[in-house]
């Protein structure tokens, strides 16, 4: 009688141990899934950052999906005037907007954003964007903010996400100097090599980081 006690509090204990083994690794797992998750979004927008917008690439370059680069006009004055907490809530705002795309978006930093644009008229999506983008933004206090978007567009680019966001991003620089709004990227009109005299971080200083041929 006490051998077969002994030999099944011996089996329950063994099984115990084996489920909360079980239960440790599945914990585990999922802290693990959930940290490689948050390695591939921007803490203050949600969207992907640029881990994962090329990972996006990767899934959607078979699409060839057109990649958009979005700069904001007009941030500055709403981050030096209201403060950063004003403009963080700005950068949300925009987020919010962009998630309407279809396809994906992602910040890069600062004011500047991308998407992998997976839509049959890619310049009539660039243009609904911005003016969603200029929709005015209402801080707590009440005030409303207003910014707008330069943003460039380039088709896929045989060699890779880094060369089609140059492409984008040279586009958008035209957009931007001439006011245009919106511009798909001219290989006859738009220099890779112009140099923005803004003191930011440009997205052709970014695009290596991203991997040629992705």
């Amino acid at each position: 009688m006490k051998e077969h006690f002994f030999s099944t509090l011996f089996l329950v204990t063994g099984l115990a141990v084996f489920c909360w083994d079980q239960y440790r690794l599945s914990a585990a797992r999922y802290e693990l899934a959930a940290l490689q998750r948050a390695t591939r979004r921007d803490p203050l927008t949600g969207l992907a950052n640029r881990t994962g917008l090329a990972d996006a690439w990767t899934q959607l370059a078979p699409l060839r999906p057109w990649v958009l680069v979005v700069d904001l006009d007009g941030f500055k004055p709403v981050n030096d005037t209201h403060g950063h907490a004003a403009g963080d809530i700005v950068l949300t705002a925009v987020a919010q907007r962009l998630r309407t795309v279809h396809g994906v978006a992602a910040r890069l930093g600062g004011d500047e954003f991308a998407a992998l644009l997976l839509d049959p008229n890619p310049a009539a999506a660039a243009r609904q964007l911005a003016a969603a983008i200029a929709t005015p933004v209402r801080l707590p206090s009440g005030i409303a903010v207003s910014v707008t978007a330069s943003i460039g567009l380039a088709p896929a680019h045989p060699a890779g996400l880094a060369a089609a966001l140059g492409d984008a991003d040279a586009a958008m620089y035209r957009a931007k100097t001439t006011r245009t709004g919106v511009a798909a990227f001219d290989p006859l009109r738009d220099d890779h090599t112009t140099t923005d005299p803004r003191p930011t971080l440009r997205v052709r200083d970014l695009a290596p980081t991203l991997g040629v041929g992705r």
